[in-house]
């Protein structure tokens, strides 16, 4: 009975989505889903017990390189050997406590407490500091380079306008432009009704 119906109506193809703005739409979905992954990730990572931070410092070089969005774990202060790269508080007399990520270069335990240095992989030298580990310290589980740049920057008003506003709007704007195009071809004509 459908096909009896149908056969006597003659089916228009759907019009053509122009190739440009069937690449401009999929790459910014794409860029959209990428986006919404990465915050997601490091937004669910807390509930694992993981917590993310963006490396602003160049100092740890290739190993975690500038840029890098790190997943770091808690492990206890004694398990902190050497060669491990944990992440130290420095305090500062010209303004607030700076933590950087540097790798553990000597370790000694005295009268309870556990006393390091540490050493970024790029400097030359110790770091002046000597740090005393808290009972737990924070290292890094997983290093993502230059994906921190993202996620840094959607934490500003500018990056958020860029990278959320701004795809959402062009997606919005190319989707209506088309529903009102395909609108427009459809209504008859005046004077053909």
């Amino acid at each position: 009975m459908l096909s009896s119906r149908l056969s006597g109506q003659a089916l228009t193809p759907a019009p053509a989505i122009r190739p440009f703005k069937q690449l401009l739409r999929g790459a910014l979905v794409l860029a959209l889903v990428a986006l919404a992954a990465v915050l997601s990730v490091a937004a669910l990572s807390r509930l694992f017990g993981y917590h993310t931070l963006v490396v602003q410092g160049a100092s740890m070089g290739q190993a975690i390189p500038i840029g890098s969005l790190v997943f770091t774990r808690w492990i206890a202060a004694e398990d902190v050997e050497l060669g491990d790269v944990i992440l130290v508080r420095e305090e500062r007399d010209d303004g607030p406590a700076r933590s950087k990520l540097h790798r553990v270069v000597s370790l000694n335990k005295e009268g309870g407490q556990i006393l390091v240095r540490t050493k970024g992989d790029a400097n030359e030298t110790v770091d002046p500091n000597l740090y005393i580990l808290p009972h737990r310290v924070l290292t890094p589980a997983y290093t993502l380079p230059y994906l921190g740049y993202l996620v840094g920057s959607a934490a500003t008003r500018l990056g958020w306008a860029l990278l959320v506003a701004l795809p959402v709007t062009v997606i919005c704007i190319v989707t209506l432009r088309g529903i009102w195009a395909h609108r427009d071809k459809a209504a008859p004509k005046p004077g053909t009704a």
